[in-house]
């Protein structure tokens, strides 16, 4: 799979060509095609996207990604039409084309920072979801939805373990933590602590400090962040970034145990006062010698 990567906006993030790529190819596998393909992508501005759906799709707004695939499937999906998609090799690329992508980077950003997750999360959802629409792929009813949307999950989690630094590194899960800080509900102590976490399968779950009036009820971030991942099935965590609005946070007693319960081995901690620069340890560091699920016999 070859992604052919453009852009001309000076506040795409760096890094972004080989991370679409890896998701792109990652939705080829997902799909079972097994003809060399390749595709554009280019990120362009809300006015741009907004002229291209009112001229293509008489549709007169921004969207977030348009899809414009150069294969017709009258049935089924790419895996079911491979000889119509050979039909498409360009010999220069040395692949059949799949069509092109647009995606409007102002839109991804708005998205990102509305569900609590980084850039390139979004721009590795949103080149998902316009892959598949080039590979026959809809969402008119319910059931295509449903269809479309296991089938980005399946890319999503092919891409995750294999390009995990890609996805987000320290400074990503940092910023991400960061941006949660107003999330925070501490109206006693006043001080605002965020966490993102992030799981061996590539997800990442966020978490602030939730205050009670009692007192002992009090969660911390870490511990809120944990809960979430849990929650959805996540039991193995590489790194979590903790966020404090005026010092930094270092995990306390009872969040360093709860985050050894489910550490990988390495586990990374990284530590920071918003808007400052982060310092980072090892977890075994911050605990040594700490009792954990191995110790009474039982695998997490």
């Amino acid at each position: 799979m070859i992604l052919e990567y453009s852009t001309e906006r000076g506040d795409a993030p760096e890094g972004l060509a080989p991370l679409l790529e890896a998701t792109a190819r990652a939705c080829v596998e997902a799909e079972g095609l097994t003809v060399p393909v390749y595709a554009s992508l280019q990120l362009i501005g809300d006015e741009e996207i907004h002229v291209v759906n009112r001229e293509t799709r008489g549709v007169d707004r921004p969207t977030d990604v348009l899809s414009f695939p150069t294969v017709s499937y009258p049935q089924g999906t790419a895996r079911d039409n491979e000889r119509r998609v050979r039909r498409e090799y360009d010999p220069e690329m040395g692949a059949s084309c799949l069509g092109d992508i647009l995606v409007s980077l102002p839109r991804a950003r708005a998205q990102a920072e509305e569900y609590g997750h980084t850039l390139k999360r979004e721009l590795c959802y949103l080149t998902a979801h316009a892959m598949f629409h080039l590979m026959g792929y809809d969402h008119e009813t319910e059931e295509e939805r449903a269809c479309m949307r296991a089938m980005e999950e399946k890319a999503l989690r092919l891409l995750a373990p294999r390009e995990e630094e890609m996805l987000m590194d320290d400074q990503a899960l940092y910023d991400l933590a960061c941006s949660m800080q107003d999330r925070s509900y501490c109206p006693y102590s006043n001080f605002h602590v965020s966490a993102a976490l992030l799981c061996e399968d590539g997800r990442v779950f966020t978490g602030v400090n939730i205050e009670n009036s009692s007192y002992g009820a009090t969660i911390c971030a870490e511990r809120a962040a944990v809960c979430a991942a849990v929650t959805q099935g996540a039991r193995r965590f590489t790194k979590i970034a903790i966020v404090g609005s005026t010092a930094d946070a270092w995990p306390c007693g009872i969040c360093r145990q709860v985050l050894a319960e489910f550490a990988a081995p390495g586990m990374e901690v990284i530590v920071g006062t918003a808007g400052k620069p982060w310092r980072k340890a090892l977890l075994r560091d911050l605990l040594p010698e700490y009792f954990g699920p191995g110790d009474l016999g039982v695998e997490v």
